[in-house]
């Protein structure tokens, strides 16, 4: 400490430049300090004393190091703002410095790292799907590679993109895995984790095509069991890696992933046919012990009460009494018919919360039905008046928001001046079987010239962007119940009104509305009224049947669904 002191005490300017430099000051203090030869000689010695010096000698590497690449970065700096650049880091800077490697280390490096090396035993650890390969697009901002493939003529453009440029990633993928499984003289280990939020790379195939499927067995004590994959008893069989890599795919070594291998372990035993020629095992399974005293420990995944599929059901009784009316809404007969599933899951709360485009269409069936046969410049300005109702921040979001609802009052202006209301917003209530039909229907409109004024059709305003095909529209179960209302007199219409159709009016998106038609009914016993009932009757049951559809892509409750890889994990 003395000796220090004495290096940093006042002294002449110094003669050399260098000297003034952080790593200058760094190496008069080290200098000074005294601690290079005995620091040298207890590295040399070994031992625990050794062991210490030589990791204190790294450290002394390292600041030189970082002193000199800030000298190199700062020319002309005052060593003290490399001292106070170095507290100011939160997190260590990394260092190219050379370190010192115990015979014992292990070297942890990328496959660009690795490449050119060889060790007795490789592990490449992480071989996911999505992770490895990675097949996002790789450049600079200023494009140079694209820049290059055009110049090389293995482009037509520089764009850099499409299928060329993912198939050069891809290659690059591959080459890199490549260097990283050729680095094993002895054994190579490729690991990947396989379970609800993971599943292994296909690039572990390239490596074990066999993987997942039988393996030769050996007796134990054979010296070329794979004891990587897990030791065996005396007599009991095992694993042979038949000299050739090892995949290990495995669950994640937490609680979480213990149980749930556990659990799998268990369930595959028990799922094995019985044996009639051999005695029963009246000894536990070991995977049901080691959840025993996981859940003897408090562990709460581990205890079967708490498994899905694991508990009797609690109830096998109908929603509703066989003499019960069942409520049913015009859109809720559509929903059950397409699957009942999704109908009750919705009705117990799993309905997502609203967005802004169910939001947005809300408010043009407002102004719809504040103006039944409104202009252009009539909607304009009431959707002018009403647009600070959706609490829109100035910004982006909001300009494309206001360019959409101008063009969608601008498509249901266009087709409100080519029809003739007779009711908006007209509510009913009707009783068909078991089913007590209520809804409100957008618009009740005189069928046009020819077809006599009892004659109106439905329609039924969409502000989605997608308009369902013709022949659907044909079946709407929707259009249908409307089409029922009007032919049983629930509107309260004048005296002989018929039913001449109904229509689906799509505002969200394309040059003019898009209309879909249903034809009219020919009576009250006409198929919307075998629909409704069947409706209900599928709404007062106790079994709920999940049907795949085009509609599944925008379910808000598929994770929960048999028929959907998310929903089979939770509920099988």
């Amino acid at each position: 400490p003395l000796a220090v002191a004495r290096a940093l005490a006042p002294r002449p300017p110094p003669a050399r430049a260098d000297a003034a430099t952080a790593a200058g000051v760094l190496w008069a203090i080290w200098a000074a300090a005294g601690l290079a030869e005995p620091w040298r000689e207890a590295a040399l010695g070994g031992g625990p004393a050794g062991a210490r010096a030589d990791r204190d000698l790294d450290a002394v590497l390292a600041l030189f190091r970082a002193a000199a690449t800030f000298d190199e970065r700062m020319p002309g700096a005052a060593p003290g703002a490399f001292v106070a650049s170095v507290q100011a880091q939160d997190v260590r800077a990394d260092t190219l410095a050379a370190r010192a490697a115990g015979p014992r280390g292990v070297a942890v490096l990328t496959p660009a790292g690795a490449a050119g090396r060889e060790w007795d035993v490789v592990a490449v650890v992480g071989v996911q799907d999505g992770v490895w390969p990675d097949l996002r697009l790789r450049d600079c901002l200023l494009g140079s590679q694209a820049l290059a493939e055009l110049l090389a003529g293995r482009s037509a453009d520089a764009h850099g993109g499409g299928p060329e440029a993912r198939r050069a990633v891809l290659a690059d993928e591959l080459r890199s895995f490549a260097v990283a499984t050729s680095r094993a003289r002895r054994r190579l280990l490729v690991t990947a984790v396989d379970d609800a939020d993971d599943a292994p790379s296909p690039l572990c195939d390239l490596v074990d095509p066999d993987r997942g499927g039988p393996r030769p067995t050996a007796a134990a004590g054979d010296p070329d069991i794979d004891r990587a994959g897990g030791q065996s008893e005396a007599g009991v069989a095992a694993p042979v890696p038949e000299r050739r890599p090892h995949v290990v795919v495995g669950t994640p070594l937490d609680l979480r992933g213990v149980v749930g291998a556990a659990r799998r372990v268990l369930v595959a035993a028990n799922a094995e046919p019985a044996d009639p020629a051999r005695p029963a095992d009246p000894t536990p399974h070991p995977a049901a012990r080691l959840l025993a005293a996981l859940a003897a420990a408090g562990v709460p995944e581990a205890n079967p009460d708490s498994w899905y599929g694991a508990t009797p059901i609690s109830s096998s009784a109908p929603l509703r009494g066989p003499q019960e009316m069942v409520p049913v809404s015009p859109s809720k007969v559509e929903a059950v018919s397409e699957c009942s599933l999704r109908w009750v899951l919705e009705a117990a709360g799993g309905t997502a919360a609203e967005g802004a485009a169910q939001t947005l269409g809300n408010l043009v069936h407002a102004i719809a039905q504040t103006h039944p046969s409104g202009t252009r410049a009539q909607l304009r300005a009431e959707l002018d008046r009403r647009l600070p109702e959706l609490g829109l921040r100035p910004g982006w979001t909001r300009t494309a928001t206001e360019r959409r609802a101008a063009a969608m009052v601008d498509r249901l202006a266009d087709y409100l001046g080519a029809s003739r209301p007779v009711a908006v917003e007209r509510e009913f209530r009707l009783d068909v079987g078991r089913a007590r039909l209520r809804g409100t229907i957008d618009r009740v409109e005189a069928a046009g010239e020819g077809a006599g004024e009892a004659a109106v059709r439905v329609a039924d305003l969409k502000t989605g962007r997608t308009p369902v095909t013709a022949v659907r529209a044909k079946t709407n179960a929707q259009l249908g119940a409307y089409q029922l209302a009007v032919a049983e007199g629930a509107l309260g219409l004048a005296d002989g009104a018929r039913s001449a159709g109904a229509r689906l009016v799509y505002v969200g998106g394309g040059a003019k509305a898009a209309v879909r038609e249903q034809e009219a009914i020919s009576g009250p016993a006409d198929w919307p009224r075998a629909v409704v009932e069947a409706a209900a009757e599928a709404m007062a049951g106790a079994d709920f049947i999940a049907r795949p559809g085009p509609f599944c892509t925008a379910c808000p409750v598929s994770r929960s669904c048999p028929a959907h890889r998310d929903g089979r994990q939770v509920v099988q």
